[in-house]
């Protein structure tokens, strides 16, 4: 979006390449897929879990008790597993992404955080005053700054900054201490080490997480539970546990790659918190610690479960990334950033209840375990545990989060749209399903989600265009967005002009990381010099359609800057009502009125067809939907094919607002939802 960061670590850049996070789940996938490269590289590296399992060990026998999906179909996500992928190459991968935006980026390693001087009342630029220091050095700089993000991890200086200010974390500490290791190289005989697995003895319980493979040697994660501090456990102890647990199976490895321990624990001023600054977890649940809100706007509470720290940090990071960009470009009101904080308390108000639920779980089958082990208490506790995990597989996936009424989301009564799980439809607050649909232009199949580039996407739904009156309100649509001198394109940001852009950023390169003579620590040999640098035609590149020239650009109207628009009819690509009637009118001839007009609707790269059949992902919970989808976007979406809609989707892929029907009436609650946070 234009913005480029000042980003400070306090740790060495080696310091994050092994351990940390365990995976993406489906959502957070979501997110990386629609920045583009970036996720495409993370699902060649991870390990991909599709199945758990559970077992339970007595008597020197063991037994597999249960197994299941890891994800049920009916999420309705493109990728609907969770990725194994340690946090270093997810670092890398957004740090090489981050640089293909922004030439000569680079994270400032070694700095840290040591306090700051809020902006005095009567101050207009609002800047803070932040005082960093070089960890090696010990030198010291002030930086002025609109906005700070403190993402700096579960020991937050900046969070003990604003403790005078009412800033604490609340929760309750457990005697308890979670270990977990990442074994290296590793051998055994046990059969679901490539799933993610529970295993229950009377030695105790271990999580197993499959690993995607490190320094070249398979791996998987290891995760147990000890009734003692965390400054007493110790890597030896938490090894001699595993293998007691595993026994009879052998379990072996060649090294412990990282190892952690850690207790369990169930503002108007610039100051943003995310991920573990404002949240820390237990790998089985979720902890209760959360901010108490210091002022009505700007104060996040959020929360993470069952693995989730990650995932809840990178939701939390896109929901304001986006409207940050727009309040710092000048496009949108300061006031949209106090949905940081409302939006994301919505979902942690959940999360809290679900992480307790969880967290007794666990424990309750662990004091079994000690105390009167038996095959009968197993069956019931896993019983309880699938129907938890059925009752919340879709807040665990970030599938069905659905944002209260604000600024943001517009539902029309001011009250949260309704959501089912496993039924169709896209509820105002709630992300847009995926689904394929033809792209009239070149007839090519493509995902209706468009990759995130900071605009708002207007869909209008329009049914059978071949139905009496259905293509004359479309037209009527139309005339009325250039009667009115553009509407909100015109009122809203500019016209981008493709040609004006270099190159460079029309094609952006894929960067790949540098040939390391060290990897692994192994001595390699140096690469033979390059006879001559990579000519232009061979170098690789990504770009969208809206970065190059089109073909019939001169009789089209040109990228905006804020919207795009998406006409979708049910109306079949090769029929020769699109062939015909639509295609005259997305590639008006030169000389023609449409031409001269260039109308914001009818554009080829943006006109599609939702005639693509798909199975029904809810099938199984909702068979009145059918067994085949004619028309998978509609009927996903929930719009009638008699009716159409209008639906507005924010940067992030959540509805702002929704109408039935399209036309002018329609567009004018289009017009009403910008003027409320736009400049």
């Amino acid at each position: 979006m234009g913005i480029r960061p000042l980003v400070i670590d306090g740790t060495d850049y080696a310091d994050h390449q092994y351990g940390r996070s365990d995976a993406f789940h489906c959502r957070a996938m979501e997110v990386m897929e629609s920045l583009g490269a970036p996720m495409e590289q993370l699902k060649h590296m991870g390990k991909k879990l599709y199945g758990r399992s559970f077992w339970e060990i007595s008597g020197g026998t063991g037994k597999r008790t249960g197994f299941a999906r890891f994800y049920p179909e009916f999420l309705d996500l493109d990728e609907d597993y969770s990725l194994c992928i340690r946090q270093g190459l997810i670092e890398q991968v957004l740090i090489h992404d981050v640089q293909r935006h922004n030439d000569g980026f680079e994270v400032q390693w070694g700095w840290q955080f040591v306090t700051m001087e809020l902006p005095a009342e009567d101050d207009a630029e609002g800047v803070s005053k932040v005082t960093i220091q070089n960890v090696g050095t010990g030198e010291q700089r002030v930086v002025r700054a609109k906005y700070v993000l403190a993402c700096d991890g579960a020991r937050s200086a900046v969070r003990r900054w604003a403790a005078p200010y009412g800033v604490k974390l609340q929760g309750e500490a457990l005697p308890v201490t979670w270990c977990v290791l990442d074994a290296v190289g590793l051998k055994s005989d046990f059969p679901d080490l490539e799933r993610l697995s529970v295993i229950r003895s009377q030695q105790g319980i271990v999580l197993i997480i499959p690993r995607e493979p490190i320094n070249g040697k398979p791996a998987a994660r290891f995760d147990i539970q000890l009734e003692k501090s965390r400054h007493e456990a110790t890597e030896e102890e938490a090894t001699r546990m595993i293998k007691a647990i595993f026994a009879p199976f052998n379990v072996e490895w060649d090294e412990v790659n990282w190892w952690s321990s850690y207790p369990g624990a169930s503002n108007i001023f610039s100051v943003f918190f995310l991920g573990d600054a404002c949240h820390t977890h237990s790998p089985r649940g979720a902890l209760n610690l959360s901010f108490r809100r210091m002022l009505p706007t700007y104060s996040p509470r959020s929360i993470s479960i069952a693995g989730l720290g990650l995932n809840t940090a990178v939701l939390e990071a896109h929901n304001l990334g986006w409207k940050l960009g727009m309040v710092l470009n000048g496009i949108a009101k300061p006031g949209v950033l106090s949905t940081y904080s409302s939006e994301r308390l919505g979902v942690a108000s959940y999360l809290i209840e679900m992480d307790r639920k969880l967290v007794q779980l666990y424990a309750g089958l662990e004091k079994q375990t000690l105390q009167d082990f038996s095959s009968e208490e197993a069956r019931e506790w896993l019983d309880n545990l699938r129907l938890f995990q059925a009752a919340n597989y879709a807040y665990q996936a970030g599938a069905s989060i659905v944002y209260e009424p604000s600024v943001l989301v517009s539902t029309g009564s001011n009250e949260a749209d309704a959501f089912t799980i496993g039924k169709p439809g896209v509820p105002v607050g709630s992300r847009t399903r995926p689904a394929k649909v033809t792209r009239v232009s070149d007839t090519i199949p493509v995902s209706i989600q468009p990759r995130f580039d900071g605009r708002f996407t207007i869909y209008i739904l329009v049914g059978n265009l071949e139905k009496a009156g259905a293509l004359d309100r479309l037209l009527d649509l139309d005339a009325y967005i250039q009667e009115s001198k553009g509407s909100i394109f015109a009122r809203y940001g500019r016209e981008i002009d493709v040609y004006s852009k270099p190159v460079a950023e029309r094609m952006p390169r894929l960067l790949t990381p540098q040939y390391d003579n060290h990897a692994n620590g192994i001595e390699a040999p140096a690469p033979k010099a390059a006879k001559a640098t990579v000519p232009v035609g061979r170098r690789l590149y990504t770009y969208n359609y809206d970065d190059i020239p089109q073909i019939t650009g001169e009789h089209a109207s040109v990228p905006h800057s804020l919207f795009r628009t998406s006409v979708v009819t049910t109306t079949a690509a090769t029929s020769k009502f699109v062939l015909d009637d639509i295609m005259d009118r997305t590639y008006p001839r030169a000389g023609s009125a449409g031409a001269a007009a260039k109308s914001r609707l009818f554009h080829p790269a943006h006109f599609y067809c939702d005639d693509i059949a798909t199975l029904s992902p809810y099938r199984e919970s909702a068979p009145e939907a059918g067994a085949v989808f004619e028309h998978q976007l509609h009927a996903k979406w929930a719009v009638d094919t008699g009716v159409g809609a209008v639906i507005i989707a924010r940067p992030d892929g959540h509805v702002g607002m929704r109408t039935v029907g399209y036309g002018r009436e329609q567009w004018a609650a289009v017009e009403k939802y910008f003027a409320e946070f736009l400049i």
